[in-house]
């Protein structure tokens, strides 16, 4: 309580069902670019960039195949709001928002969609959630941002990989443009 830290996990590799078939983040320590959150990502309320309540101490992926880190919550009424409920119980649910670099088709499924293993992938920030997509480790995975069709029909028609990847770098700097 003094330093007004808590340890959380953040994301695992639990399948999680999107608009465009079933992702899984893949957590081996190259597949996720943890720099943002190392440099101080900030800690949300509900994946509110208007809602920050803390700040991201230290991140890491650990044997487990967790993310992890350590938040410090601000000092703000609102930060000492969620920090209360946090400490009560209250709020327990954890989410991340992130980037998806590259993605590589796994399994093409008929009815329940094709498997995509994201093997770069970008977390850009933790926020406290009142409903996670990933209950398995308490850990959520962020709420649903659309996805520009054509990035969509690349990743069901190809199957990325290293060769390809200077061209999703294109289509990536193109879609964050």
């Amino acid at each position: 309580e003094e330093t007004r830290t808590i340890e959380l996990s953040f994301s695992s590799e639990e399948p999680y069902e999107r608009f465009f078939g079933i992702e899984i983040l893949d957590h081996k320590s190259k597949s996720v670019r943890l720099s943002r959150l190392k440099a101080g990502g900030p800690l949300l309320c509900d994946h509110n960039e208007r809602d920050p309540v803390g700040v991201v101490e230290s991140v890491r992926i650990d044997a487990d195949l967790v993310g992890r880190a350590v938040v410090r919550f601000g000092k703000s009424a609102r930060a000492e709001e969620i920090w209360q409920d946090v400490k009560d119980g209250i709020r327990r649910n954890v989410s991340v928002g992130y980037l998806i670099h590259e993605a590589q088709l796994v399994k093409t499924g008929k009815n329940e969609g094709d498997t995509f293993r994201v093997i770069d992938w970008e977390p850009m920030e933790i926020s406290l959630v009142a409903v996670p997509v990933d209950a398995t480790v308490g850990v959520g995975r962020s709420a649903e941002t659309e996805m520009p069709q054509n990035l969509i029909q690349h990743l069901k028609e190809k199957s990325m990989n290293p060769s390809e990847s200077k061209e999703l770098a294109a289509d990536t700097s193109a879609i964050e443009a």
